[in-house]
């Protein structure tokens, strides 16, 4: 069991795991953290890691064009996918309060495991 704590503290947010169910990291949260929190609990796990030798380290910018907001991303995805697989997974959708009209790659790196 997993949990995602993303915690806001003015403009800035942080985000952490812990390895504990919700209830556990809510109260970890009210013990400890500044700011406002949301926690999230792993539901389910899909795909497997077996035999998984390489895979490619991603760093984006997305863009609102309208407003000018901007948001930065890091993922890992499949050592087969491409910089078109990448911008066209992530256009139009919305990251953190920012629709992507505009994807940038700043960086994609083959990692090997």
């Amino acid at each position: 069991m997993k949990s995602m704590i993303r915690n806001t503290l003015g403009t800035k947010g942080v985000t952490m795991y812990l390895p504990c169910g919700a209830t556990e990291a809510e109260a970890f949260a009210n013990a400890v953290l500044d700011g406002t929190f949301v926690v999230y609990e792993e539901a389910s796990t899909i795909g497997t890691g077996l035999g998984i030798v390489d895979y490619v380290d991603v760093s984006v910018m997305i863009q609102n064009e309208t407003t000018g907001e901007k948001g930065y991303l890091s993922f890992a995805i499949k050592s087969t996918k491409h910089e078109d697989d990448v911008i066209a997974a992530l256009l139009t959708k919305t990251f953190n309060g920012v629709k992507a009209d505009k994807v940038v790659i700043i960086g994609m790196s083959t990692r090997t495991l």
